[in-house]
């Protein structure tokens, strides 16, 4: 279970989602901040709360945060006092669950189309093997020369003509590492007489290995120039496992590389089906549908087409949901990541979506007993958090509403979270049930509001900890 320092409420990342129906939108009078179910948030509330701690800034991103854990804390506590079904055990799943679900009905179809017992016969092995020599190590020793910063040609020239020196000295006989621990300019070897120790393909960069690994003990390089210089290498020793010793490894190895390859064949295969097109500004959707993160797509909004395929589209509100389900992390990227990445991101998506399709195109569907399982998981994890945050034991006192109650307890958590005397769970995407169950709503307007409420109290040095009682809506 993630959990975050109780101090930094403005690190917290947020997550502010679109309402779903006119449940989850109640309106707000132009006192509240925030509204969770039919109870509300005031303005004075929040300030309250905020002012008498001064180190933490006096900003919308800190009142936002606070709105949002008093809104999910509140509908969080409303769950956990509701008996029975009506409660955490009756939530509705499906936002959370549904991703998940996806996952499990492409995994099975991968297992429906693509044969992962794939046979390597030993004379497979054995031409592998000796074509590639898996594991090679060579030992080698190196001088480092650096150009200087913006050097000349004739600064370049004179750097190449000492490595020319030192190279022919080495191949003359002359002690390379002495040579390297009197000439190299590279400060972590150097003093080791240049020596990098065993060192696999695929460690250093490609001109050095490429010469490294083309040399036999004891001969020295030509000069070898890379993007830190020019180097001279000299190989001491190779090493490499024998067949024998890697033999099953090499074999679940091209087993894999093979069943990769199947299903990567498959998946071009339903790809070049569905004739993808990607619409123009594309990305800019994405973009502008990263920054809407207030109010939920409808309409025209909703509709707009990000790519098309055979039989069908993927729409802004697609793309919405999908943002929805992964919690507050993944906007920001979005909003600020490449054109190309993002259009890369679109790719996996609409992959996605073909590869579902065609899977309910075969009858697959997810596996029941799993889905149930992470369910169970689900709730679980509600239950503890619940209980790590202290309102799944909520007393109702006599006189009191179970809302009475829940407000009560939340205004005593935040004030131990502000003042740091609590930790933190944010319920990140488990916020989404609880939102779409109870509504909610944060006031924008409010948020200045509260700014400058605070900026009042903290002028006159003494923070009126009177402010509004909570209180439930009038109904009527």
């Amino acid at each position: 279970m993630r959990r975050w320092s109780t101090a930094s409420l403005l690190a917290i990342p947020l997550l502010t989602l679109g309402a779903c129906g006119d449940a989850s939108s109640p309106r707000l009078s132009s006192s509240d901040l925030a509204k969770a179910g039919r109870l509300t948030f005031s303005v004075e509330q929040a300030a309250q709360l905020l002012a008498p701690v001064e180190e933490l800034p006096n900003d919308g991103e800190v009142v936002r945060a606070l709105a949002e854990f008093w809104m999910d804390y509140t509908l969080l506590a409303l769950a956990a006092t509701e008996p029975g079904e009506d409660g955490i055990a009756g939530l509705d799943l499906s936002s959370v669950l549904g991703p998940q679900e996806n996952q499990s009905i492409i995994m099975r179809l991968r297992e429906a189309v693509i044969d992962e017992e794939i046979q390597v016969s030993d004379a497979e092995i054995e031409s592998f093997f000796e074509a590639e020599r898996p594991g090679e190590e060579v030992r080698a020793r190196h001088i480092l020369l650096l150009f200087p910063t913006d050097a000349t040609q004739a600064q370049m020239d004179s750097v190449r003509n000492l490595a020319i020196s030192l190279r022919d000295r080495a191949r003359a006989g002359a002690n390379f590492a002495s040579l390297a621990s009197e000439w190299s300019e590279d400060p972590g070897s150097a003093q080791r007489g240049g020596d990098l120790d065993y060192f696999p393909r695929g460690m250093m960069v490609a001109p050095f290995e490429q010469a490294a690994f083309s040399l036999a003990p004891g001969e020295t390089s030509d000069l070898v120039e890379s993007q830190f210089g020019l180097h001279i290498i000299r190989v001491e020793d190779r090493r490499s496992p024998t067949l024998d010793e890697i033999r099953e490894e090499l074999r679940l190895g091209l087993q894999q590389e093979r069943v990769a390859q199947a299903e990567s064949i498959f998946v071009a295969g339903v790809e070049e089906a569905a004739n993808v097109r990607v619409e123009d500004g594309a990305a800019a959707l994405m973009r502008d549908v990263a920054e809407q993160d207030e109010q939920p797509l409808r309409g025209r909004s909703a509709s707009r087409v990000i790519a098309r395929f055979q039989g069908g589209t993927y729409t802004a509100g697609d793309f919405q949901k999908f943002l929805v389900s992964q919690g507050p992390g993944l906007r920001p990227q979005v909003v600020t990541a490449e054109d190309s990445d993002l259009l890369n991101f679109l790719d996996n998506l609409v992959r996605s979506e073909l590869l579902l399709a065609e899977a309910r195109s075969r009858g697959i569907q997810a596996d029941q007993e799993e889905v149930q399982a992470v369910r169970e998981s689900i709730l679980d994890q509600y239950r503890q958090i619940a209980q790590i945050v202290g309102v799944s034991d909520i007393v109702i006192e006599a006189g009191q509403s179970r809302e009475q109650a829940v407000n009560a307890a939340i205004q005593d958590i935040l004030e131990r979270v502000i003042r740091g005397q609590a930790d933190v769970f944010p319920l990140q995407n488990l916020a989404l049930p609880l939102r779409e169950k109870y509504g909610h709503s944060i006031s924008e307007t409010a948020i200045p509001r509260v700014v400058e409420r605070i900026d009042a109290l903290r002028a006159a040095g003494t923070p009126d900890q009177g402010g509004d009682d909570p209180s439930e809506d009038d109904l009527s």
